[in-house]
């Protein structure tokens, strides 16, 4: 009787709790339903005051208890077409689901839940160890910002089919910015058990698929944009104090942090060498002064190698510094080939603004591709501002002269030649580098081809096509103008290959090295019989400034550091040259975008 009567209780309470949850599903998302029912409209506005926690953009009832992944059945939400096609490519270009099949990939749009954000909102904040979704971003704008700092250029805003997000519930870790909605904002939003079921699908199929990939191809976006680097401009090259105090004190990114360790490995050798000979001669001379060269016979014949020592050590000495200046010639070839492409790129942009308006002369030389493109638009309005199809074309040339620079030194620079796999693409596209249209028209490519080479003839084209529907001014001068920046951009990222290929052949610097080890190894026998115990500080120095010449030439021949041969060195940071090549694709069409008159 009373099993009877707590199963009338449980069967009221379900009735109950099934009439709230009919009463409330106009309001409330879904999301943690079980078996959530299609939605029409189910998007939910959020205050302003709700900043910070993402837990109030969708309020949903409870989270789906742990279960088997097996067990899980992801949620399906109706979308209009237009809200599924734009689901469809950016999901569908993207690292983490891109290799999804047809059948999970519907399933994982359907999986999206619809809100609605008003400006000023923080959808995810900095720090926030409860990363609970990922995000879609269908319509509005968004600012990115790290340590309340908001990040260069593109990295610091978001446009349609942005991902947001995904990165904290894919490693379980602390959301790394701050994302805040500048204007209204609509959302699709993911939680993360599906997520997770979809990641699990996708590993199932694409075993080969890890997450250090993922992280590689982040570390190097991150770089490219600023990121890394916190908003700090960085260098190429490690700047220089020329007092002669700082230069002593200095000890990172010098050739002394790596060269030492060989100097300190040859003085033991020498001090062995000195025990070795003490051991066998009985010392006739004062501790400190040189050996009596006369009296032992052994130490007389350390005496005649010194001689023929001396003869290695010219030689040495003029080869090797020989060769390290070639190889500074080639690392000064790549710096000065590195500015001509961005020299030349900012050319095009100038040219593009000069010729926008007629009524504006632009005197000096042309010295940016952006400021030449920047410099070509023909109409503006009756304030002086760009038309709206000026403003594409400005963009257009832009975007692509920032591809065209990140994908160079892709091919040129191992660190960020991941960017040019089919992967690495599709997180440029999620992480808004570039867009789905333009990976697409890349990733069919014939290998000959080369990404960058597609690029450059997206600009000719399009700044040829700018002349067409009026955005240029249609003069023959100008096209021939354009014309010969491209060819001469192309001409020198090519030189920057040939330059790479070419650094040194390979006898040559098997035998510097072999040169400088014989000199140095043999310097502990051949100095001990002219300065005794003081041989071991001079074989110190010697294999110091030696062994540090020779490492620096190889610094040299290294500009790009591919090889990893010395941390914190010389070489170029790829990194800023890229970052201060993308601000520049934008200069002059800012510069030019509000004219005074």
């Amino acid at each position: 009787m009373v099993q009877v009567r707590v199963g009338i209780f449980l069967l009221i309470c379900q009735r109950v709790a099934g009439f709230s949850t009919k009463q409330g599903a106009a309001c409330h998302s879904p999301l943690f339903v079980r078996n959530p029912r299609p939605v029409t409209s189910c998007a939910r506005a959020v205050s302003a005051t709700d900043v910070g926690n993402e837990n109030v953009i969708v309020n949903g009832e409870r989270r789906i208890a742990e279960k088997e992944a097996r067990e899980y059945t992801p949620p399906s939400f109706h979308k209009a077409p237009e809200e599924e096609s734009v689901l469809r490519e950016t999901l569908g270009t993207s690292f983490i689901f891109g290799d999804l099949s047809e059948k999970a990939l519907n399933e994982l749009i359907q999986a999206f839940f619809k809100v609605e954000v008003p400006e000023g909102t923080t959808i995810i904040r900095q720090g926030s160890g409860d990363a609970e979704y990922m995000y879609v971003l269908m319509k509005g704008d968004c600012e990115i910002t790290v340590d309340n700092k908001v990040l260069p250029g593109i990295a610091g805003r978001t446009a349609q089919g942005s991902m947001i997000g995904e990165l904290g519930l894919l490693y379980n870790k602390a959301r790394a910015d701050t994302v805040t909605a500048t204007t209204d904002v609509t959302l699709f939003q993911l939680n993360r058990e599906a997520f997770q079921y979809f990641i699990n699908s996708k590993q199932e199929s694409e075993p080969e698929w890890t997450k250090n990939e993922l992280e590689q191809i982040d570390e190097a976006i991150d770089k490219i944009a600023g990121i890394k680097s916190r908003y700090k401009e960085g260098t190429i090259i490690r700047d220089f104090n020329p007092r002669r105090r700082w230069l002593w004190f200095r000890w990172t990114g010098t050739v002394v942090q790596h060269a030492w360790k060989g100097a300190v490995w040859n003085m033991l050798l020498s001090v062995a060498t000195i025990a070795t000979i003490h051991s066998i001669v009985d010392r006739t001379w004062i501790s400190g002064t040189a050996p009596d060269v006369s009296a032992h016979p052994l130490i007389a014949r350390f005496d005649t190698f010194n001689k023929v020592w001396q003869y290695l050590m010219n030689i040495t000495t003029f080869i090797l510094t020989f060769f390290l200046s070639q190889a500074y010639n080639l690392w000064r070839r790549i710096y000065s080939d590195a500015r001509k492409i961005q020299g030349r790129l900012n050319d095009l942009g100038l040219l593009l603004e000069k010729n926008i308006s007629d009524a504006r002369k632009i005197q000096g030389r042309l010295n940016d591709l952006g400021l030449l493109i920047a410099s070509a638009a023909k109409y503006r309005d009756v304030d002086g501002k760009y038309e709206v199809k000026t403003v594409a074309l400005l963009d257009d040339v832009a975007l692509y002269s920032r591809l065209f620079h990140t994908f160079v030194w892709a091919r040129f620079a191992k660190k960020y030649s991941i960017l040019l796999t089919s992967r690495g693409m599709r997180r440029m596209v999620n992480r808004g580098l570039m867009t789905a249209r333009q990976y697409n028209a890349l990733k069919g490519l014939d290998s000959s081809v080369g990404t960058h080479n597609a690029i450059l003839e997206w600009i000719t084209i399009r700044m040829v096509r700018g002349m067409k529907d009026g955005s240029l001014e249609d003069d023959g001068s100008l096209k021939l103008v354009i014309y010969d920046k491209v060819c001469e951009l192309r001409g020198t990222a090519a030189g920057v290959g040939d330059a790479l290929d070419g650094r040194m052949p390979l006898a040559y610097a098997h035998f510097v090295q072999i040169l400088v080890d014989t000199f140095l190894i043999t310097a502990p026998f051949a100095l001990y019989a002219e300065l005794g115990a003081w041989s071991v500080l001079a074989v110190g120095i010697l294999t110091l400034f030696y062994s540090g010449l020779l490492d620096l030439a190889k610094i040299f021949l290294d500009p790009l550091d591919n090889d990893n041969f010395y941390k914190e060195s010389v070489n170029m940071d790829v990194g800023v040259l890229i970052r201060e090549g993308n601000a520049g694709s934008t200069r002059w069409k800012l510069g030019a975008e509000d004219l005074p008159f």
